[in-house]
């Protein structure tokens, strides 16, 4: 220990870091309590493995314990909450300090009555809630006990504690609240309004450390949250709806949603497949004739239906709730800088939405509302882009050097590849299965082909299937949609062929569900094959995108930070599946010749920086070979 921490301060980071700290890490913990001494945020750049979670806690837990603050931390989704939590325990028990924190989650997975309901929509949730709380048994019996606050809780310990005390798990949370110090959540609870009044109710934002962790999210988190849409399905039900009340009660409500069902069909009908538009909601108003007391009116009618069903112990669902919901905020937007409002096909069904682009206009003074924020992610950098789109000021940033031992690694950027264009032509197609069969051949490990888009990986899976069958090698793929547990089965089936010594194909895209987040430790996951750049396809909502972001920061900066960024952000969150901690060694392929233009390059991980050579495909046999001799020795 160095001399400095002989007399040991009281805001010493390593009295509450729970491991021997590796190298950066004590850097790091410095950095943090540094910048917010000086009232800063901060942005930090560190890949996954690097121990960002206990890193930052050690970092604040001082003034937590010394200095009466708190933390919130917040991750992307519900199933991440626990990771935080998961390390206060080994703080607590490790260091032996009191500290109490939560991982909260929201009424969908927490009610008790909407799972013996089987109701798992959130809306529905919410609503079921209000409704049945005055008599809900579970309700009743919510107390805190002293056995509960022995010692930091994740979700599941509250949620089991709860059912076998008949309590509520979800308002136990709440009623906890009272009692944290540490807590964690979903962004929702930070980005919307209409969930942030738990936080703000329960502790004092001034004097609260908010952490976000996968932060680069952030951009387009802040959009799908804000964002709604109604379909020409949803409509046609809102009608069905209505005919169950007289026409005392909806006046001419029908013919007003009747013009609204033709107006989306004029408007919407001739699209094509991922084809959009935009559409006007001063015309689309005017023409069908709804008013603001008309969007009232669907909305009372739709909490009349809610009510009838839960009397019949159904799941509270009203699409005419939903329209009236949607048109009032639709009407409150129509002059909003920021906000456009588009139309496109879905399945063959018409879906008008509403869509906010604005993540720095409505993030930035949430930030302010903290005593300071702190910003992290693998894939955080460039800094300066990151902290523009999300509105933030006054900060500090640290870029930590990946830990990837670099001679474990190779890099190959394709020369003659790319998927640039609107579509990928037969004989473009037919180059990039002959480089995947190359590298398939010449690599006997597991391995992932992450495409740019699933309109590629549709256009390419016929002949990787192919070329998998012909060498006798297991083939698991991402179809667009699936749910999670099927996900999940996938991905473990995936792993578990590098474990019994069959080496397997894992075919997915660069903006699904199996490029970020999840894990493949040592040979579960060794090379990569990138077909392309994931560019958002040059739709009328990605051109209004650009153009909205171009409008606030200029024409370089603006197209930098609407598409070129967040496409190279997930082309390295796909490559970063592969490097989890110093052992692991990795085969990196990025296939399309613009990777190698420095203005891409240089998003790329530091890693992939440093081991880059530009070859032709025909040389990928003999690379593999070397990275094979390199590697092994």
């Amino acid at each position: 220990m160095r001399k400095s921490r002989a007399k040991a301060s009281w805001k010493d980071p390593l009295q509450y870091f729970p491991y021997t700290p590796r190298e950066g890490q004590i850097e790091l913990m410095e950095f943090i309590q540094d910048a917010i001494s000086k009232k800063k945020n901060v942005c930090i750049h560190a890949a996954t493995g690097f121990g960002k979670t206990p890193v930052i806690l050690a970092a604040l837990l001082p003034y937590v314990i010394r200095r009466r603050k708190y933390i919130v931390w917040a991750v992307r989704t519900g199933n991440e909450t626990d990771r935080p939590i998961e390390e206060l325990k080994e703080i607590v028990k490790r260091r032996g300090v009191e500290v109490f924190g939560l991982s909260l989650r929201g009424k969908r997975d927490m009610c008790l009555i909407a799972r013996e309901l089987e109701v798992s929509d959130y809306n529905s949730v919410s609503i079921l809630c209000k409704k049945k709380r005055k008599d809900c048994p579970y309700y009743r019996r919510v107390q805190v006990t002293p056995e509960i606050l022995e010692e930091p809780r994740t979700f599941s310990e509250i949620l089991t504690y709860a059912k076998e005390t008949k309590m509520c798990p979800y308002f136990l949370q709440i009623s906890l609240l009272d009692h944290v110090q540490v807590v964690s959540l979903s962004y929702n609870y930070i980005i919307r309004d209409d969930y942030g009044w738990i936080i703000r109710g329960a502790l004092p934002l001034r004097d609260t450390f908010l952490v976000v962790d996968e932060a680069h999210n952030l951009q387009f988190a802040c959009a799908n949250i804000n964002s709604d849409r109604i379909t020409l399905n949803s409509v046609e039900r809102a009608i069905s709806e209505l005919r169950k009340f007289s026409s005392s009660q909806t006046g001419d409500l029908g013919k007003k949603l009747l013009k609204l069902r033709k107006y989306m069909v004029d408007i919407g009908g001739n699209l094509k497949k991922d084809q959009d538009a935009t559409f006007d909601p001063q015309d689309m108003l005017e023409k069908t004739s709804i008013l603001y007391d008309d969007m009232k009116l669907m909305i009372k009618l739709g909490d009349i239906i809610h009510t009838r069903q839960i009397n019949l112990g159904k799941a509270p669902r009203s699409s005419l709730y939903h329209l009236g919901i949607f048109l009032a905020n639709l009407l409150d937007c129509i002059d909003e800088e920021g906000i456009a409002f588009l139309v496109y096909k879905e399945n063959g069904n018409v879906v008008f939405e509403t869509w906010d682009m604005r993540a720095a206009e409505v993030l930035a003074y949430k930030w302010k509302q903290f005593y300071a924020c702190i910003f992290c992610s693998g894939t955080l950098s460039p800094l300066g882009a990151f902290a523009d789109t999300v509105g933030l000021e006054n900060w500090s940033g640290k870029v930590i050097t990946s830990f990837a031992d670099t001679s474990k690694v190779m890099t190959l950027i394709l020369k003659t590849l790319t998927t640039k264009g609107e579509e990928l032509e037969p004989e473009m197609a037919d180059k990039y299965l002959k480089a995947i069969k190359m590298f398939l051949e010449n690599f006997p490990y597991n391995a992932a082909i992450f495409c740019a888009s699933y309109r590629i990986q549709n256009d390419l899976l016929p002949g990787i299937k192919e070329i998998t069958s012909e060498l006798g090698r297991p083939l698991f793929v991402e179809v667009e949609g699936m749910s999670g547990d099927a996900a999940k089965g996938v991905l473990e089936e995936f792993k578990q062929c590098a474990h019994k010594g069959r080496p397997a194909v894992l075919c997915a895209t660069m903006t699904g569900r199996f490029s970020e987040g999840a894990d493949f430790p040592g040979k579960e996951l060794e090379g990569v094959f990138l077909v392309g750049i994931p560019f958002e396809k040059m739709t009328t909502r990605t051109r209004l995108y650009i153009d909205y972001y171009i409008r606030l920061y200029g024409e370089e900066k603006g197209l930098m930070y609407s598409y070129v960024i967040p496409a190279l952000r997930r082309a390295s969150q796909a490559i970063g599946r592969v490097i989890r901690s110093k052992e692991d060694r990795g085969l990196f392929i990025c296939g399309d010749e613009r990777y190698a233009y420095m203005k891409y390059f240089q998003l790329l991980p530091d890693y992939v920086q440093e081991t880059a050579r530009v070859i032709k495909p025909e040389y990928l046999p003999s690379m593999i070979k070397l990275f094979e001799r390199k590697t092994s020795s």
